[in-house]
């Protein structure tokens, strides 16, 4: 996938749900991206376990799943 196409969907679903406290960045490995949080200062692990690499869909997947992400949309 490329960046142009990966792109249009995150902002696909960040425009969906009113606004996201999630980075989706990419890799640089086919559709592989990490998954963010801001932690009120900067973007860090979105999780205890550290930074969270998955595949694009997976990753639009739970961050559209998770509670969290959302506490301001």
């Amino acid at each position: 996938m490329n960046a142009d196409a990966m792109l249009k969907r995150i902002e696909g679903l960040n425009q969906a749900r009113g606004g996201v406290i999630a980075r989706v960045r990419p890799t640089g490995n086919g559709d592989t991206v990490q998954v963010l949080w801001w932690n009120g200062e900067r973007w860090g692990a979105s999780g205890p376990l550290g930074i969270a690499t998955m595949a694009l869909d997976r990753a639009l997947d739970d961050v559209a799943n998770e509670p969290d992400f959302w506490i301001h949309a």
